[in-house]
């Protein structure tokens, strides 16, 4: 995911022992987990996981590592300095295409978290809502990363051409951008400028990129190079990260509790409340069919790989985008 819409902006800056005859998988050592920005309440349940040692439950030694501002979302992966990233899925597919080894194994959201947003959510929109993006000026952070390929998947799925809107690089000021007038409209997360713009009073615009029963786009998921971790090893993350955004679900308060002994900010009353919000925005887009579930859709990996293809963001689809668990 584009590692800066991880920021909130003016927002942020287990059982150890079971019943008799149960015991603990076996221990696969300790493992890196990337995560792709400063601390931030959306990665809570990884703190919470940790904290509670719902990830040793599952007999993995789990050590989170945050990656710096200017850091390759890839690059420890690749390195072999983090055995696992959590990042999302159309840029590691990208990435895959592009000669590197990624495969994701899990994915977090359920839901693809970005979104064209506008300013007033009370006009008339066409039955097929992205058909208002003709002619419109768009703001997308650059070419580049999950916010452009959501803009063309929006432009796709409104049967445009990239000649029927004007995509313009505004960096990361997306909502100072459509405020201003700079833009008409923005792609945006629903956990970071959707929630900004519903905390400011707006009633906003927010129109999902992609079909969200039939996507053709994978958000944030966790991502391992190639065969490097066992597949056993990979199990046993993936059910730990389910368990740890249900336990997130259930207790958002000690969710915010834990966020906060890495996000000093959240003491301040005010600020823990934005931050709530944002992980209520958040955790939604973990649920299919109303439960957490962090397996890998298969078909959306297909639908994907062939719209990045047909938008020429890749020549061809990695032949192994994903590992089924």
């Amino acid at each position: 995911m584009d590692r800066r819409s991880l920021l909130v902006g003016s927002l942020l800056a287990g059982v150890a022992a079971g019943l008799a005859g149960c015991s603990k998988p076996a221990a696969t050592g300790q493992l890196t987990v990337g995560l792709t920005y400063i601390p931030n309440v959306q990665f809570s349940a990884f703190y919470l996981g940790v904290e509670r040692g719902i990830f040793s439950d599952h007999g993995v030694d789990v050590v989170l590592r945050h990656h710096g501002e200017q850091e390759d979302v890839f690059g420890a992966l690749l390195r072999g300095d983090e055995d696992v990233v959590f990042a999302s899925a159309d840029e590691a597919m990208v990435a895959s295409a592009g000669g590197n080894d990624l495969r994701t194994f899990a994915t977090s959201y359920q839901t693809y978290p970005i979104n064209v947003l506008g300013l007033d959510g009370t006009v008339t929109l066409p039955p097929n809502a992205l058909e208002m993006l003709t002619g419109k000026r768009l703001g997308i952070p650059g070419h580049f990363g999950s916010s452009y390929y959501a803009a063309l998947c929006a432009i796709h799925q409104a049967g445009l051409t990239e000649d029927d809107v004007t995509l313009v690089d505004i960096g990361y000021t997306a909502l100072s951008a459509l405020e201003t007038g700079k833009v008409d409209l923005i792609v945006g997360f629903r956990n970071n400028e959707l929630v900004q713009l519903e905390a400011r009073g707006k009633t906003p615009l927010a129109i999902p990129v992609t079909d969200p029963q039939h996507p053709d786009l994978v958000g944030p998921s966790l991502i391992a190079r190639g065969e490097a971790v066992p597949k056993e090893t990979l199990k046993a993350i993936s059910a730990a990260m389910a368990d740890a955004q249900q336990a997130v679900i259930d207790d958002p308060d000690a969710a915010l509790d834990a966020t906060a002994k890495q996000v000093p900010a959240l003491a301040d009353p005010t600020q823990r409340a934005s931050a709530g919000m944002v992980l209520e925005a958040t955790t939604k887009m973990w649920l299919r069919d109303g439960k957490v579930d962090v397996r890998v859709d298969t078909a959306a990996f297909g639908r994907m790989g062939e719209f990045l293809t047909a938008a020429g963001v890749i020549e061809k689809a990695p032949a192994k985008p994903y590992i089924a668990l």
